[in-house]
Formats: C-alpha cells, structure tokens, sequence
C-alpha cells in the first residue's frame, strides 16, 4: 500500500506539533521516521491511524492507498485500521491485553473483521506462531509469563495476522536489550518483505533504522529537516539533529561491537 503525506499540521490544544509534513511511501517500501523525544514522531503515525488526542486539531491530506484518513469517519477508520494497517507498538507490555492469552491477542483482529470459524482462527494462530518464532504450547499463555522479546513477537503476530497492506512499527524496540532488538528487526522486516506490503518505522537510534528502512525522514520540532536513503543520511547527516542522532548511533554501535567481543 502506497502512503502519502501532505502538508500535514497538528495541534494539541491549540499547541503546534507537527507543521507542514510531506512524507511518502511506495507500495512494498520499507521507510523510516527518525527524531528525538518530542519531535512528533508518535503523532505523524496517531494521525494516520485516526487515533489522535480529542483536543487535536489536524489539516492536510493523509492518504492509505486510495483511502483519505483526514476527515473521515471512525467507522471507516476502524475497519481501515483493521485490514488494511497493522501498528507494532513500542511496549508491548503494556500494549498487550494482560487478560487475553496469546492466541486470544492474535486471533482477536480476525474475530473482529472476518467472518471465520473458531478452527479456522485457530489455524491462522498456529501458522503465525510459527511466522514469528515461537512455539505452539505459547499460545495458552499470558503476556506476563513471557520474555520481552516474546512479547514482541506476539505483537508483530498481532498486527501481521490480518495480512496488512501498510505496517506502522512505533518504537517497536526501544524495551529490549540490544541483540534481541536485532532479532526483532530481522524478523519484522522479513516478515514485511514477504508479505509485500510497505512499513514505516518510527525511531530515535539510526542503529536501528539502518537495519530496518532504506529510506527515511529526519523530524526535528515536528517539521521535516533532512530525508534520503538511510545510507546516505547516516554518512552525511545534513542537519545539527541529523548529525546528533547519526553521533549516538555510532557512539552505541561501537559501545555495542566491544561488549560483543567480550562474550
């Protein structure tokens, strides 16, 4: 699925967070979103998914696929976000039902929008369990009984099981130790390239993002400051936030590379 982002404004409150975003994705692109804490990120992808603040005003053009989500009602919405967008949140611990077992988490996108029998949801689990990494007995736990990582893989099952034509990853690494966020970003993009559909991925370390996108969007103060191929932006960051963010990324690949080489 295609996304297009035009000249997109927000306020929460009357407070400016978000001025004049253009931003773009092709069908089957994997695109990143990367800014500091605050810069507006998280509600770029809120507006996308129609989920913004009450006290949030919004004007421009947010359009998945053929669909306009500025605007448009939360009925349509609804069922938009159902089939056609699946998001990957940054905790999924507290992301996750805490009363609903994993096969439960999973299926309930599909209870919700299709029409499938209670075997045919539970086939769909089974075969996503095993797209994610993890094992059948799984199924019958709680979110609480499982790794960090493990949750994260039952989150991308969630927003994947639907088979979503646009993928909104926020964050989704941020909890996890430095080599399982690896894993979980291997993983997500896989996943993504197989199902040929279009993600954008929503950061703050271009560590991550140079493993997870091939282009990307640099937000500072929630406008657009720099973009290009995540390659080309890692090595000639153009902005002082470009270069901020390109330092700490390499400050933490390095600090990364000699803990490795002590195990």
């Amino acid at each position: 699925m295609s996304v297009t982002v035009e000249g997109l404004n927000i306020a929460i409150g009357g407070k400016p967070i978000v001025a004049d975003v253009d931003l773009n994705i092709a069908d089957g692109e994997r695109v990143g979103l990367i800014g500091s804490s605050g810069s507006g990120k998280s509600m770029i992808s809120k507006a996308m998914l129609g989920l913004l603040p009450l006290n949030a005003t919004v004007s421009g053009s947010i359009t998945l696929g053929d669909a306009q989500v500025v605007g448009t009602c939360e009925r349509k919405l609804a069922d938009l976000r159902g089939r056609y967008v699946g998001t990957v949140f940054q905790n999924p611990a507290a992301s996750l039902n805490p009363v609903m077992t994993v096969a439960q988490q999973i299926g309930l996108p599909l209870k919700l929008h299709y029409d499938l029998t209670a075997v045919e949801r539970s086939e769909r689990v089974a075969a996503m369990l095993g797209k994610v990494g993890l094992q059948e007995e799984v199924a019958g736990k709680y979110p609480h009984e499982l790794s960090g990582g493990q949750q994260q893989r039952v989150g991308i099952a969630t927003a994947l099981i639907t088979s979503p034509r646009f993928i909104i990853a926020d964050e989704p690494t941020t909890a996890l130790d430095s080599i399982t966020q690896r894993q979980i970003v291997d993983l997500l993009t896989s996943l993504v390239d197989d199902a040929g559909a279009s993600m954008l991925f929503i950061t703050h370390d271009f560590s991550v993002l140079a493993r997870a996108t091939t282009r990307c969007y640099v937000l500072e103060s929630g406008r657009i400051v720099d973009s290009g191929a995540t390659a080309d932006v890692l090595a000639n960051p153009k902005t002082p936030e470009s270069k901020r963010l390109v330092s700490a990324a390499r400050s933490l690949t390095l600090h990364n590379t000699k803990e490795d080489s002590h195990e």
